[in-house]
């Protein structure tokens, strides 16, 4: 890199995928604004910078396509990186395919690429810049990265590698440091949450949990992605106990039928997963679940299909994430198993599951009607009525009112959608 004199340059970070991807966008954002950038948009960006996924193919043709309509804006000498996990997948043979690609990032590790860009355009670093990220009510928190186990569908094991949990005292800093900055909620997060450990022994998730919910201002804790392996009775009961770890589970089941979840390689049976969310219920019944469901995995036939249909029925979640199946190379399934479903039949399933979980998640939010219902308001929506979400992660509109985002009021529902509750706030 070349050194080029101006003591303005700017940024933009364009991000597709998970919350994780997320996270580490505002940390790459953080770290380039304490250098002395500054965050724009991408036309009057000097330095363009895609964090990646290349979790399904679509993911991946999104950024194929980011990059050539990049070849036209890069002019001078802007910069483009590329992280994430097409990244890690693809490495050097990004830069070859797209010459105007200047470097690929390891994911989290950005201090080299800054340090060149610091010496390229011979920037002084002058007054401390606010602090990027969420600027909103809820923060990102990276707590776990990587995946020690090998679904067959899955790639996030190859491009993020093992688990690395993070100190549990470092954690409570970060959570700290994100309400000092005005978060009232953080979202803890990991490919697999629940497979946090502390590195020094002093717990699992539960144990962090419990340090992160005493923080003084923060008013409510999330956590995401579950796994049904490692989910352990204690977090429910940390989440029970709470007044400031929501009520909301999500937890992907992938498949309804026993024989699709060996073939996935879940490591439970439909019943255990049953009995989690019976636990769950027991001790909260007015619990949030949301999960995960794949159709037309190699090998299934319509019975098997017909058994995921059931089990939604029959545990009634508030949010199912639908995917059809697309192989992906590098993978267990993408590179031994038959894609065998055909496209058509796969269009069919999901969109008869759609239909039937529309009707659950109708008689889900129709159920609170009447009810008393605890709101951290968020922003305001089109027509300037606040807005938030519930402990289960219900949105929720307040009506009539001018709640301030970061206020945790409380409203009686007075009428329910299939994705959205509303109402005035209580006397």
């Amino acid at each position: 890199m070349t050194a080029a004199r101006n003591p303005s340059r700017t940024f933009h970070v364009w991000t597709i995928g998970c919350q994780m991807n997320v996270a580490d966008s505002e940390n790459l954002s953080r770290k380039l604004l304490a250098a002395g950038f500054q965050e724009t948009d991408l036309e009057r960006a000097d330095v363009a910078v895609l964090n990646t996924c290349c979790v399904r193919q679509a993911s991946e043709d999104k950024v194929y396509s980011k990059l050539h309509e990049l070849r036209d804006w890069k002019t001078g000498d802007r910069v483009i990186a590329l992280t994430g996990c097409l990244g890690s997948k693809e490495g050097d043979n990004l830069t070859k395919r797209f010459p105007q690609l200047d470097a690929v990032l390891p994911i989290g590790r950005y201090e080299g690429f800054i340090s060149d860009l610091e010496a390229r355009y011979d920037y002084s670093q002058g007054e401390p810049l606010p602090a990027a990220g969420r600027t909103g009510v809820s923060h990102y928190v990276n707590v776990i990265e990587g995946c020690n186990h090998n679904c067959t569908f899955c790639i996030v094991p190859r491009v993020r590698g093992r688990e690395r949990s993070f100190a549990i005292p470092d954690l409570v800093q970060r959570c700290r440091a994100d309400v000092q900055e005005g978060a009232r909620e953080v979202v803890l997060l990991g490919q697999n949450v629940d497979a946090y450990r502390d590195p020094e022994g002093r717990g699992g998730l539960a144990a962090l949990l419990r340090e992160v919910e005493r923080i003084e201002g923060l008013r409510r804790v999330r956590f995401m992605t579950s796994h049904p392996r490692d989910l352990e009775p204690e977090l429910l009961e940390v989440m029970a106990a709470s007044g400031v770890v929501c009520r909301e589970l999500q937890l992907p089941i992938q498949s309804g039928d026993d024989r699709v979840l060996r073939r996935m390689a879940r490591g439970y049976l439909v019943s255990d997963y049953r009995s989690i969310i019976e636990r769950a219920r027991a001790l909260m019944p007015d619990l949030g679940i949301a999960t995960d469901v794949i159709v037309g995995f190699p090998g299934e036939t319509e019975e098997m299909y017909l058994s995921t249909r059931r089990v939604v029925e029959e545990i009634g979640f508030d949010v199912v994430h639908v995917a059809m199946y697309s192989p992906r190379p590098g993978t267990h399934a993408g590179d031994k198993l038959v894609d065998d479903v055909p496209q058509e039949e796969k269009k069919r399933r999901i969109n008869d599951l759609l239909a039937v979980q529309k009707q659950i998640a109708a008689g889900k939010t129709v159920a609170w009607l009447g009810r008393e219902i605890e709101v951290l308001v968020e922003g305001a929506d089109e027509l300037g009525r606040p807005y938030g979400r519930s402990r289960q992660g219900k949105r929720v509109v307040v009506k009539r009112s001018l709640a301030k985002p970061g206020s945790v009021v409380r409203v009686m529902v007075e009428e329910a959608f299939p994705g959205q509750l509303a109402g005035p706030l209580t006397a």
